[in-house]
């Protein structure tokens, strides 16, 4: 009697290390082909349901609130109204506010609100530029007032309407009826020219933030370095664990779909004998025994890529989703409940928390496809081994007038031809080399006296002027002058080095609003440099 034995699966296995022979199953008897069909129970029916239905509760919870981390004051936040980028990462685009921002800010004044108001403020709050009035300044002054200095003094203002309008100068009934439209221009300021709480630790070059919803920071972000603001980028805190819902209660609104299997492009069919499409040459895979994750995606797209069903889940932007479980149904009426799998080693889609806490699928309002400005400040940081000093080189730079400036391309163009030495010259002495002026230099200290770390400070180097006397200069860009007195942690700075870079965003929110903002982003440096920096050395010059 002859028997016929049914695998559940077919699991190609590689002794020599390339899975392609395997893969690709060459069959040169068609008969042979469906007697193998049959072997692998590919021809019989199997008393096993596929599913039909999914069934699930969800409770969404809007984000609702931000603030820089350590601070305790929650500020409002509208995922409609607001870009979550701008909200936690606009600044100024120079070290001071310029006279270009302070102008920008009056036109939008001059803009929003009436006429009269606009000449109280503008006799109150006049344009002023440093030195000289330009023919800029005295147009400019003409028309606006320094938009900046009113947003100060509206966020400043009590919430009477006598205590604005003696903030700006102007009566109660011309404040009272435009404080709406300067309350939103306060707000438009706080995000554009960073007049608000700031999210960015010098120290540590990189942002912290806290997102909450109901009263409660439910979200952090850590060590956020980059432009925009992506879930992966945020972590759950221990509120969060009161975002929760009772197992299976009876009183909840139960969310039905359909589920359908997973595809995608280039995956095999679901039978193994089953002849592929010609596009598809599995055999081609180039894979050797230690590509861990091509060998992990081949097995999954070839041995358990009809094990996975999808079906869309409604989450609205701007919120996080608690999910307690899925009751699935088959083609039999059988009910399964899939519970959440508590594994705090692994997880997909879900971001990182406190341990023993409900997972949570967190979809934050960010922009789609923002328009990116020019450079406004560029500092790159950089190891120096044989000078024994980290550098911060101020490449890019923004001045008080708002103009910008790349510092590399000034330099070499300042720099002349080297002094003619004489004839019979064979050594030239220098007491010290020549440094960049726009190289500073980060000197290490020592975190205390028990420790063996050590920590980078900021320091001055001085440089002859044209004169030949030695001056200190003070270092150009915000960057560099937020560090000055603070203690940066050596490990901030690796042997690839770190570039901090601020330029100009535009994005529009759900709304359709127009957002502009200056943000920071933080990136891996070219590698290690070289200042050249030496003291008391004697270079040979014969021949030159």
């Amino acid at each position: 009697m002859s028997k016929v034995y049914a695998l559940h699966r077919l699991e190609p296995v590689s002794r020599r290390g390339d899975p392609g022979q395997g893969l690709a199953a060459p069959v040169h008897d068609p008969l042979w082909g469906l007697a193998r069909q049959r072997q692998f129970g590919e021809l019989a029916g199997e008393d096993t349901g596929s599913p039909v239905q999914a069934a699930l509760r969800i409770r969404t919870d809007p984000l609702d609130a931000w603030r820089p981390s350590g601070a305790d004051e929650l500020l409002p936040y509208d995922a409609d109204g607001q870009v979550l980028e701008a909200v936690v990462a606009g600044e100024s685009a120079a070290p001071a506010h310029s006279l270009r921002d302070r102008v920008d800010a009056g036109r939008r004044l001059r803009a929003t609100l009436p006429p009269a108001l606009v000449d109280d403020l503008r006799a109150a709050f006049p344009l002023l530029g440093q030195g000289p009035p330009t023919r800029f300044v005295e147009r400019a002054a003409a028309l606006y007032p320094d938009g900046l200095a009113v947003a100060t003094a509206v966020r400043g203002a009590g919430s009477q309407p006598e205590d604005l309008a003696t903030a700006l100068g102007t009566t109660v009934a011309r404040a009272s009826a435009s404080r709406l439209a300067l309350e939103d221009f306060g707000g438009w300021c706080q995000t554009t020219f960073g007049t608000g709480p700031s999210a960015w630790v010098a120290s540590r070059l990189e942002r912290r933030f806290d997102l909450a919803s109901g009263g409660q920071a439910v979200l952090t972000a850590p060590a956020h370095t980059r432009e925009d603001v992506e879930a992966w980028d945020l972590e759950l805190t221990e509120a969060a664990n009161a975002l929760r819902l009772d197992p299976l209660a009876a009183t909840e609104r139960w969310v039905r779909r359909i589920p359908t299997r997973l595809r995608f492009p280039g995956m095999p069919n679901d039978r193994f004998w089953e002849f592929e499409d010609a596009q598809l040459a599995l055999h081609r895979i180039d894979a050797a025994t230690h590509d861990l994750a091509r060998l992990a995606l081949v097995e999954f797209s070839s041995v358990y890529g009809n094990d996975w069903f999808t079906f869309p889940v409604p989450v609205g932007y701007g919120s996080v989703a608690t999910i307690p479980e899925v009751v699935v149904r088959d083609t039999f009426g059988g009910h399964e409940v899939v519970s959440v799998a508590q594994d705090d080693q692994w997880s997909m889609f879900v971001p990182a928390g406190p341990p023993g806490g409900h997972p949570h699928l967190v979809v934050p309002s960010v922009t789609v496809s923002p328009l990116r400005g020019q450079v406004v400040e560029e500092v790159r940081f950089v190891r120096d081994e044989l000078a024994n000093l980290v550098w911060g080189v101020e490449a890019v730079v923004t001045d008080e007038a708002g103009e910008v400036h790349d510092l590399v391309a000034e330099y070499t163009a300042r720099v002349g031809v080297a002094a003619q030495l004489p004839s019979d010259a064979e050594l030239l002495y220098r007491l010290m080399t020549d440094v960049p002026d726009h190289w500073v230099p980060f000197v290490p200290v020592r975190v205390d006296d028990a420790a063996r770390g050590v920590d980078l400070v900021e320091a001055v180097l001085p440089r002859p002027d044209t004169w030949g006397v030695m001056v200190l200069t003070a270092p150009r860009s915000s960057i560099l002058r937020e560090l000055r007195g603070q203690r940066v942690p050596e490990e901030e700075v690796g042997s690839t080095g770190v570039t901090v870079r601020r330029r100009w965003s535009l994005a529009r929110s759900a709304d359709g609003g127009r957002h502009t903002w200056v943000s920071r982003s933080v990136s891996t440096g070219r590698g290690e440099g070289s200042s050249g920096l030496a003291f008391d050395v004697a270079l040979d010059v014969r021949g030159q």
